[in-house]
């Protein structure tokens, strides 16, 4: 055996970290979809406090706009995203994220579910209307922010070598997505009430 195979070591096929942790978040959410899905057909929905929930928000226009509602629906758009971020910067962000997700998943779905079940097939408009705008911007949200803050959770967990953690992916996706959900914050209480109305 020469020289250079005595020392030449043995390749490994090795998964990306941020591969790796966007796996793991991803079956986190999937797990917590499942189980909002499994709670929402166990449980019984009170049809009087739905119909008070839909008439508010049909009710709830640019004119009528309180600051209470905006604030209300702000934090349901950017608690997730923000907790995400905030986890980024400690090590319990290893198991905090990942239930955090689980957590995301379920409350949404719950929710959805129990609004379709509760106003049954002709009601998927409404449904469409509540839920779209915000399942189209606060899981992916929460999701890009979550993979980036897991990144660096776990980082600072092995702190393998010493090695320096790099912040800017965790910053500049904080920064788009903050954006993001601004705008689908404006976009539900705006565009939302309009919809509900046409449904109704």
């Amino acid at each position: 055996m020469t020289p250079v195979a005595r020392t030449r070591k043995p390749r490994h096929v090795t998964a990306d970290a941020g591969t790796l942790c966007a796996l793991m978040l991803a079956l986190f959410l999937l797990l917590g979809i499942l189980a909002g899905r499994a709670e929402s057909a166990r449980c019984a929905v009170d049809d009087d406090a739905l119909r008070v929930y839909l008439d508010a928000a049909i009710c709830r226009s640019g004119d009528d706009l309180t600051v209470e509602t905006a604030a209300r629906t702000l934090w349901c758009y950017v608690r997730g995203s923000l907790c995400a971020f905030l986890l980024g910067f400690s090590s319990a962000g290893v198991v905090g994220l990942p239930l955090l997700l689980a957590a995301q998943g379920f409350v949404l779905t719950f929710s959805l579910c129990s609004f379709a079940s509760a106003l049954g097939r002709g009601g998927f408009l409404l449904c469409v209307a509540l839920f779209g705008l915000r399942l189209a911007f606060v899981l992916p949200c929460t999701f890009l922010l979550g993979t980036a803050a897991m990144e660096r959770s776990w980082a600072l967990w092995s702190l393998v070598g010493g090695r320096r953690v790099q912040l800017p992916a965790l910053w500049f996706r904080f920064c788009v997505c903050g954006a993001a959900l601004l705008l689908g914050c404006a976009l539900e209480l705006w565009l939302v009430p309009l919809l509900l109305a046409a449904a109704v």
